[in-house]
C-alpha cells in the first residue's frame, strides 16, 4: 500500500509540475521580453512602416525593443542579428531581409530556442513564421491590369530589385502574364539599392529620352514607382507612359489621387503585418507552433476609383482586388 501511495504521490507531483510549466509558458509573453526588430533596408517607406508598427505593438505589450537598419548591407544585418542572440534577446523579427541569406542567424536562433519571425522575407527551413502576401499572385494582378490597358501590345519598361524574395516573386508573376502576350516588348532594368529613388529616376529619364514609344512602366514597389511617375511627368514625351506599382504607401496614394502617371498600385496592409509579426512572437513564446510557416494577408487594388481619402488607409477587409469589383459596394 505504501508503494502504491508513493507512486500516486509521484504521479500527482509530476502532473502538477507539468501544469505549472505549461501555465508559465502560456504567460511568458506577458513578461518583460526583449525583442529585436531589424531590416537590411529599413529606410524604404514600406519597410519603415512595418518596423514602426511592430515596434509600437511590442512596446504596447511592455516589451523592450531595439531596432537596426542594415542600410543595404546583408552581412552587417546578419552580424547584428547574431549579436542580438548572444545578448540574450527573447525573439527576433526580420522585416523584409532575405531569409535565404540569413541561414546562420536562423540556425542560431533555433539553438537559442527563440522565435525568428519575419515579414516579406520568404519561407525557409527553421523560421517560426513569415507574414506577407502572395507576391506571385500580386505580380499577376498588376501585370494583368497593365496588359489590359495597352490592349496587349507595345513596349513596357520594367524595373525591379530582384534581391528580396517578395520582389523576386512579383517578378515571377509579371513574367507569367507577359509571356502570354507576344506583341508586348518588355525592356528590363535592375534597380540599384541603396540609392534606389535617384537610380530609378535617372534610368527612366535617360531611357525615355531615346525611346518615345514606351506605353507603360512596371515598378517592383511604390518607393521607386513614385520616382518613375516623377520621371514621366518631367519627360518631354507627347504620349506619356503610365506607371503601375506595388506596395501601397502614402506617397503613391497621393499621386494616384492627383491623376499623375502613377495610375495603379497593389497595396498591402503593411501596418497590420508589423502587428501580426508581434502577435506571432507572443504566440510562439507561449508555446504555440505554426502549422503553416507562411501567412498571407489580402492586398487591395488601388486606382483613382478606389484610392482612400488623404490621411486614411484602405479597408483591407472590404477593398476591391479585381477590376470587375471596382466601384461596387
Amino acid at each position: 500500500m505504501t508503494s502504491i501511495k508513493m507512486a500516486g504521490f509521484a504521479l500527482a507531483t509530476s502532473m502538477l509540475a507539468l501544469t505549472a510549466g505549461s501555465t508559465w509558458a502560456a504567460d511568458k509573453s506577458k513578461g518583460p521580453l526583449k525583442v529585436a526588430i531589424f531590416s537590411v533596408n529599413g529606410a524604404s517607406p514600406t519597410i519603415h512602416t512595418m518596423i514602426e508598427s511592430a515596434t509600437e505593438a511590442a512596446k504596447a505589450r511592455g516589451w523592450t525593443v531595439e531596432t537596426y537598419d542594415g542600410n543595404g548591407d546583408q552581412v552587417a544585418t546578419n552580424n547584428q542579428a547574431n549579436t542580438f542572440i548572444t545578448r540574450g534577446f527573447d525573439a527576433l523579427i526580420n522585416i523584409a531581409s532575405d531569409n535565404n541569406q540569413m541561414g546562420g542567424v536562423i540556425a542560431n536562433a533555433a539553438k537559442a530556442k527563440i522565435p525568428f519571425v519575419s515579414t516579406f522575407s520568404g519561407m525557409v527551413p527553421g523560421i517560426t513564421v513569415d507574414i506577407g502576401s502572395n507576391n506571385v499572385a500580386d505580380g499577376v494582378f498588376s501585370a494583368s491590369e497593365l496588359a489590359a490597358r495597352i490592349n496587349g501590345e507595345g513596349e513596357v519598361l520594367k524595373m525591379n530589385w530582384t534581391v528580396l524574395p517578395a520582389l523576386q516573386e512579383r517578378d515571377a508573376g509579371f513574367h507569367a502574364v507577359m509571356n502570354e502576350y507576344k506583341k508586348i516588348k518588355v525592356t528590363e532594368m535592375e534597380i540599384k539599392v541603396p540609392g534606389q529613388v535617384d537610380d530609378s529616376f535617372n534610368k527612366i529619364t535617360d531611357y525615355l529620352t531615346g525611346h518615345k514609344n514606351v506605353k507603360a512602366i512596371w515598378m517592383g514597389w511604390d518607393e521607386v514607382g513614385v520616382a518613375a511617375a516623377r520621371a514621366v511627368q518631367q519627360s518631354h514625351l507627347e504620349q506619356k507612359p503610365f506607371v503601375v506599382s506595388m506596395d501601397g504607401n502614402d506617397a503613391a496614394y497621393d499621386l494616384i489621387r492627383d491623376g499623375t502617371p502613377l495610375i495603379l498600385t497593389i497595396a498591402y496592409d503593411v501596418r497590420g503585418m508589423g502587428v501580426q509579426a508581434v502577435e506571432a512572437v507572443a504566440e510562439s513564446v507561449d508555446g504555440k507552433t505554426f502549422a503553416e510557416r507562411q501567412i498571407f494577408k489580402k492586398p487591395c487594388m488601388i486606382t483613382k476609383d478606389t484610392v482612400p481619402p488623404k490621411g486614411q488607409l484602405p479597408d483591407f477587409k472590404t477593398c476591391a482586388l479585381y477590376s470587375a469589383d471596382v466601384g461596387k459596394k
